[in-house]
């Protein structure tokens, strides 16, 4: 019996490191499945009740991969953008997107919206002049 126990342990020892099971390449392929699930579409709509209203702004998509050092690697990407509602911004592959705009001008109301699927995410609205909304998809179910 205790050499049965060492030939297995020996075997073991020699078969893992020379590829009999690939493990790397499980969780490669577990990680890159969770962040392709992760992954939407997503549309931030800027609108108003004054059409014509300028606005300036940004919003920031984060994406996510496989890195095989620390297992994800998140980067993000800022698109500043400016001009007069309404006006849509849709955002595809990406797992999370959030932004900040500002009215232009003293009278009118700001909205921003951001949609995926369908359903209405976050949206937050401003009266205030110059008055400027913060929107974002962390914490969505």
């Amino acid at each position: 019996m205790k050499r049965l126990l060492l030939l297995i342990s020996i075997l073991t020892l020699v078969l893992l490191p020379i590829g009999c099971v690939n493990t790397e390449g499980m969780i490669r392929n577990t990680i890159e499945d969770a962040l392709e699930d992760l992954a939407s579409t997503y549309t931030i709509k800027v609108c108003s009740n004054t059409t014509g209203l300028n606005f300036s702004g940004e919003y920031v998509v984060v994406n996510a991969a496989y890195d095989p050092e620390t297992w994800v690697v998140y980067n993000s990407n800022s698109i500043p953008v400016e001009g007069q509602v309404p006006q849509e911004y849709t955002v595809h592959d990406v797992i999370s997107v959030g932004g900040m705009f500002q009215k232009q001008s003293v009278n009118g109301t700001l909205e921003v919206e951001i949609w995926k699927d369908g359903d209405l995410i976050d949206s937050s609205e401003t009266a205030d002049p110059w008055g400027a909304v913060f929107v974002m998809t962390i914490g969505e179910e």
